[in-house]
């Protein structure tokens, strides 16, 4: 063996089929051998002391053609499926997009909306500032500059990292000291709120859930506190659109990592329908995301099971398992 950077290759010799011991590395089990470091790898020696079966040649190329085939038809499944979700995730954003700008009645006369990106918007509604529709007494911000390390104890921070349904938890979230988040007490949360994601992970946004009350925020995520009547499901769902996103992104700051500034968050222009109208649309979005977030998961499910198919079928044809000499042609094992 030969290291290249983090990575081993050998010269196959005679009498082994190169594609045959592709295979055959594929079964390597990495969690048996791995060095338990901080970045775990295998050493050389390990590896090459890694037993495997090695059957005649002729079997070799018969057990390679077989797996080319099978594990051909599996990859291709997997990016049927995989093309699927990436199709539902257009879908869900066009879906919202329609809805927060366009609104559920087709049949609604419209307006020239005044913004670029937002086109025509139905004529009874407004086109208003997001400072607008936040609390005055709590204004859009960010939080903590410098959070320092986690104390492991203290007061959990959400960081842009956190703005996502399975991460917006306690459990998920670092603590800073008491004594560095006192100074950013305007930016502590309360459930309703909205949080969202202004560097890094830029346009996540969420609702703040009743156990994060209380807790405070880093440079990266903004805080969002809608007025206290108004709908805080339909304005994530705003916030999440393309054509609020893309007036957002105009602005976009920063050279390594782009950014918002609280300044054009602040002057984002929202499509604002009547409050009963605010609630339908928010039903509606509820009700089709998640009928398509549930299809996605079916689609996520589907390409687990065939990878692991897929792994399955690879070490059941190189240890023998699985007699392959009748499931080629013949010419095939020559």
């Amino acid at each position: 063996f030969w290291t290249v950077d983090t990575m081993y290759w050998s010269r196959i010799k005679p009498g082994c089929d190169g594609r045959y011991a592709y295979y055959s590395c594929l079964t390597i089990p990495f969690g048996y051998y791995q060095t338990s470091t901080a970045l775990p790898s295998m050493t050389k020696a390990v590896l090459g002391c890694h037993s495997t079966c090695l059957p005649p040649l002729k079997e070799q190329v018969a057990i390679a053609t077989f797996l080319d085939r099978e594990t051909a038809k599996i990859d291709a499944l997997i990016t049927e499926q995989q093309r699927l979700i990436e199709l539902l995730q257009e879908k869900r954003q066009a879906v919202i997009s329609h809805a927060v700008t366009k609104g559920l009645n087709p049949n609604a006369p419209m307006k020239d909306s005044g913004v670029e990106w937002l086109g025509e918007v139905p004529e009874h509604w407004e086109v208003t500032p997001l400072m607008r529709l936040t609390q005055p007494t709590r204004p859009i911000m960010y939080g903590i500059v410098l959070p320092g390390p986690d104390v492991g104890e203290g007061v959990p921070i959400l960081k842009g990292g956190n703005v996502k349904p399975s991460r917006l938890c306690l459990e998920c979230m670092a603590r800073t000291t008491p004594e560095i988040e006192a100074p950013f007490a305007r930016a502590r949360l309360r459930a309703g709120d909205l949080v969202y994601g202004i560097r890094g992970s830029i346009g996540d946004c969420e609702i703040v859930p009743i156990e994060l009350e209380g807790c405070n925020i880093t440079q990266d995520v903004a805080r969002i506190a809608p007025l206290i009547n108004l709908c805080s499901e339909w304005l994530r769902y705003a916030m999440l659109s393309h054509p609020v996103a893309e007036g957002l992104a105009c602005g976009s700051l920063g050279a390594a990592v782009k950014g918002i500034n609280i300044f054009d968050l602040k002057r984002a222009r929202i499509p604002v329908p009547p409050s009963d109208e605010m609630r339908h649309i928010a039903d509606f979005l509820n009700s089709e995301v998640s009928r398509l977030l549930s299809l996605s998961s079916s689609a996520k499910t589907t390409i687990n099971l065939l990878r692991e198919r897929r792994s399955a079928l690879i070490s059941a044809a190189v240890t023998g398992q699985i007699d392959v000499r009748g499931l080629v042609p013949e010419d095939a094992e020559q």
